[in-house]
C-alpha cells in the first residue's frame, strides 16, 4: 500500500499576478504581460488570450512548495482587459441643398466598428432624418436652415467618437392656388390647401383671408409674407430703366420721380378639370410651372401723366393730371420718348394678366370692386393721381364715400375706374385675338408673322362675363368666351366686342359704376381712336431693347 506523505520541506508564499500595462484592441490575437508571474513557481490557466475588447479570467495555481500570500494554494481567478481603441467617424459631406426637384439628401457614414448610428435634426420644420445601416437621409419638409447632429455610439471595440454636423439649405417651392368652378355663378373661387387640393400642387396653407384698409387705416394679407406679392414694393426710376430708390429710403419721391412697382418674377399653372379651372402661381420654377412672361415687370404707380419737366413724356408722378386723348400707339411713343432709352413703355397684355392673376389668387374673388373698392366710378371727370398716398396699407381704398374714391392694389392705383387704360401687344380681327410678348415688335391692327401669335377667339358680343378661353399657346392669357352673367355673379365685369381690327382698353372710367373692374375688358375701340377717358400706365422692361413704335 502506497501512503500520502505531507511535504515537509519550507512553503514560499508567493504574489498574485496582476496585469501588466495595458491593451487596446487592434483586431489581432493579444495576450497581457504579467507583474508577478513565475512560471516556475505556478501554473497558469482560463482565459489567457483574446481579439475583441473586454475583461477576460485567467486562472493561477501555485505549484508544490508554494502558496499565496495568505497562505492558500487554491486557483485563484485573475481579470485582465483588452481596452476599446478609439472610435473615428467620417460624414461623406458637410451640407446638403434642397429643393422641389431634390426633396431627400443623403450622409453616407463611415465609422470604425459596429457603434449604432444615430442623427437628429435641429429644426424639424425644415428638415427630418431618418437612419438605415450606414446612411441618414435628410428629407425636405419646409424652407428654411437646419443642422443635421450625426452620432455613432461605442462599439464592441471601438469608443465613441466626437459627433458631426452636416449643414442642410432647403428652398422648396411655395405654391398657392384657387379653383374656379366654372358651373357656379358665385364670384368667389374656393382657395386650395395642400389637404384639398386635388391636383397636389399647393404647398402652403393659407388660413386667413386678406382685410384691405379704408383710409390710413390697418388691412393686412397673409400673402404679405410670402413671394412673389412681398416684393411688390414701390422703387423710384430713371429713364434708361434704372432704379434710383427704394420707398423709405433717402431721396425716394412720388412727385419728381417716376414711381413704379416691381412685379418679381413667378411661375404659374392654370388647368382645367371637370368643369373646373385651377390657378397656381409658385414662387420658384418647379415641374409643370413657366415663367410668367408678364413677371420681372415694373409697373407704373399710377395712371400715365405728362412729365413736369417734358410734356411729351408719359410719366408716372403723384398729384399730377392724368394723360388722355391719345390713341394706343401715341401713349406708347410717349412712354418710349427716345429710342436710345430703351426700356420705356405702356402696360402690356401679358402684364396686366400677371396682375390679374396675383389679386385672384389672392382674393379668391372675380368681383375686385366687392373686395377692395368700387374705384372712382361715380365722379364727373377724372381726378389726379395720388389718391391713395396717404394710405399706409398697399391695398384698399381712399377715405370718402366708395364709388368716389382711389383703390389700389399692393401699391398701384386704379387699377379700374379714374380712366381706362390702353393695353399693348394685344389686337383683335373679328374677334380673334393675337398676342405678342416682345415689346420691340408691339403694334397696331396685325396679326401673325411679325411677333404676334393667335391665341383664340373673343366672344363676338358685349355683355357680363360668365366664362373664358384658355389658350395652348398662352395658358395664363385672359379673354371672355362667353357673356350672360351679371354684376354680381360669374366673372361680374363685362366685355364689350366689335368686329375688325380693334385694340383694348381695361378697367372702366370715372363713370362706369358697375361697368368698371379689374377684369372690365373692352375690345371696342381702333387703333386710331383716342377719348378723354382713356389713358395709358408706364411700364418698364428689364432688358435691352427698344420698344415698338409702329
Amino acid at each position: 500500500m502506497i501512503l500520502n506523505r505531507r511535504y515537509r520541506g519550507k512553503i514560499e508564499k508567493i504574489p498574485l499576478p496582476v496585469q501588466a500595462g495595458t491593451l487596446t484592441y487592434n483586431g489581432k490575437t493579444q495576450s497581457p504581460a504579467w507583474s508577478g508571474y513565475d512560471a516556475a513557481k505556478m501554473t497558469m490557466g482560463g482565459v489567457v488570450s483574446g481579439i475583441n475588447a473586454g475583461t477576460f479570467t485567467a486562472t493561477f495555481t501555485p505549484k508544490r512548495g508554494y502558496c499565496w500570500q495568505d497562505g492558500s494554494r487554491d486557483a485563484k481567478n485573475v481579470t485582465w482587459r483588452i481596452g476599446k481603441a478609439n472610435g473615428s467617424l467620417v460624414l461623406s459631406t458637410t451640407s446638403i441643398s434642397l429643393d422641389n426637384s431634390a426633396k431627400t439628401g443623403t450622409i453616407t457614414v463611415t465609422r470604425a466598428g459596429n457603434g449604432a448610428i444615430t442623427a437628429i435634426s435641429s429644426n424639424t420644420s425644415v428638415a427630418t432624418v431618418s437612419v438605415s445601416g450606414t446612411t441618414v437621409t435628410v428629407t425636405a419638409v419646409g424652407s428654411g436652415s437646419a443642422v443635421i447632429t450625426v452620432k455613432v455610439a461605442e462599439g464592441t471595440n471601438y469608443s465613441a467618437p466626437a459627433s458631426k454636423t452636416v449643414n442642410v439649405t432647403v428652398a422648396l417651392a411655395n405654391v398657392f392656388g384657387v379653383c374656379w368652378n366654372m358651373n357656379s355663378g358665385s364670384t368667389a373661387l374656393t382657395r386650395l390647401s395642400p389637404s384639398n387640393d386635388p391636383n397636389g400642387l399647393v404647398s402652403v396653407n393659407i388660413a386667413t383671408i386678406p382685410s384691405p384698409a379704408v383710409g390710413t387705416g390697418a388691412g393686412s394679407s397673409p400673402f404679405d409674407n410670402y413671394s412673389p406679392w412681398k416684393g411688390m414694393e414701390e422703387y423710384n426710376i430713371d429713364n434708361n430703366g434704372v432704379v434710383s430708390y427704394k420707398q423709405g429710403q433717402d431721396g425716394f419721391s412720388r412727385a419728381t420721380n417716376d414711381t413704379v412697382v416691381y412685379i418679381p418674377t413667378f411661375y404659374y399653372r392654370i388647368l382645367d378639370s371637370d368643369g373646373k379651372r385651377y390657378f397656381y402661381i409658385s414662387d420658384k420654377e418647379i415641374n409643370g410651372f413657366t415663367k410668367h412672361p408678364g413677371s420681372n415687370k415694373y409697373v407704373g404707380r399710377y395712371e400715365g401723366i405728362m412729365q413736369k419737366w417734358n410734356t411729351t413724356v408719359l410719366g408716372s408722378h403723384t398729384a399730377d393730371t392724368v394723360s388722355v386723348n391719345g390713341t394706343r400707339k401715341t401713349m406708347r411713343g410717349l412712354a418710349n420718348f427716345n429710342g436710345a432709352k430703351v426700356k420705356r413703355g405702356i402696360l402690356d397684355y401679358v402684364t396686366w394678366c400677371a396682375i390679374w392673376l396675383l389679386y385672384l389668387v389672392e382674393f379668391a374673388d372675380w368681383n375686385s370692386q366687392a373686395k377692395i373698392g368700387q374705384g372712382i366710378v361715380r365722379a364727373s371727370a377724372a381726378q389726379k393721381t395720388g389718391g391713395t398716398d396717404t394710405m399706409s396699407y398697399h391695398t384698399g381704398r381712399a377715405a370718402g364715400t366708395d364709388g368716389q374714391t382711389a383703390v389700389q392694389y399692393r401699391h398701384i392705383e386704379n387699377l379700374w375706374g379714374n380712366v381706362s387704360e390702353w393695353i399693348d401687344g394685344i389686337n383683335f380681327g373679328n374677334g380673334e385675338i393675337y398676342i405678342c410678348t416682345d415689346p420691340a415688335k408691339y403694334a397696331d391692327d396685325i396679326s401673325t408673322g411679325t411677333g404676334y401669335i393667335h391665341i383664340g377667339s373673343e366672344i363676338k358680343s358685349n355683355g357680363w362675363i360668365k366664362s373664358l378661353g384658355l389658350s395652348p399657346a398662352a395658358p395664363y392669357a385672359f379673354f371672355p368666351s362667353a357673356v350672360g352673367g351679371s354684376d354680381g355673379s360669374y366673372i361680374s365685369d363685362y366685355c364689350y366686342y366689335n368686329p375688325d381690327w380693334r385694340v383694348l382698353r381695361v378697367g372702366g372710367d370715372w363713370n362706369g359704376m358697375l361697368f368698371a373692374g379689374l377684369f372690365c375688358f373692352d375690345a371696342n375701340c381702333t387703333s386710331s381712336n383716342s377719348y378723354s377717358d382713356v389713358g395709358a400706365r408706364l411700364l418698364f422692361h428689364p432688358g435691352s431693347w427698344t420698344v415698338g413704335t409702329t
